[in-house]
């Protein structure tokens, strides 16, 4: 798990640099259309290069609704390079390097769905840690031990985090 962990990280990262520079290498080696023409390729490419990162900032939040969202403002980014890069790909280093990019991003979602899949497959090699329940139960707890509720509350949160009901607890 941690080996898909690495490579998610690093195949994110790569889809993300060679967007850019792909984006980039557009804005640069563009010919020297009219001055009004430029301005609109210049602000193109700005939002394509802020809606991705946007998107990409977004993934690692810890809210699932923000990380959703982000997915799809990454995808659609890059399916807006891909695009470009479908039609320009006999002429340009910077299609191809969107293409590249396109793959790394697809890797990425590999990887994702293989932690996914083994997660579900083998759910007692799950880190407690990285449960959020259990994050929270600990929290509720040091906030009894420091006094500031009782220990039913504690209990009652406790038992409301896990979703089971106060009478069905064992001892």
């Amino acid at each position: 798990m941690k080996v898909f962990k690495i490579l998610k990280t690093v195949f994110q990262s790569a889809a993300a640099g060679l967007f850019l520079l792909s984006v980039v290498l557009c804005g640069v080696m563009a010919e020297e259309p009219a001055e009004a023409a430029y301005f609109t390729m210049i602000s193109a490419i700005i939002g394509v290069c802020a809606w991705a990162l946007v998107g990409i900032f977004l993934i690692s939040a810890a809210n699932g609704t923000a990380q959703k969202i982000g997915h799809g403002l990454t995808v659609s980014a890059y399916a807006v390079g891909l695009t470009v890069a479908l039609l320009n790909i006999e002429f340009s280093t910077c299609a191809v390097i969107m293409l590249i990019a396109v793959i790394m991003l697809a890797l990425y979602y590999l990887c994702t769905l293989v932690m996914e899949i083994m997660k579900r497959s083998f759910p007692c090699e799950e880190d407690p840690n990285e449960d959020v329940r259990i994050v929270r139960i600990r929290e509720w707890k040091k906030i009894m031990e420091e006094g500031i509720i009782s220990a039913e509350e504690y209990e009652k949160k406790r038992c409301e985090i896990l979703g089971i009901k106060p009478e069905e607890k064992s001892e």
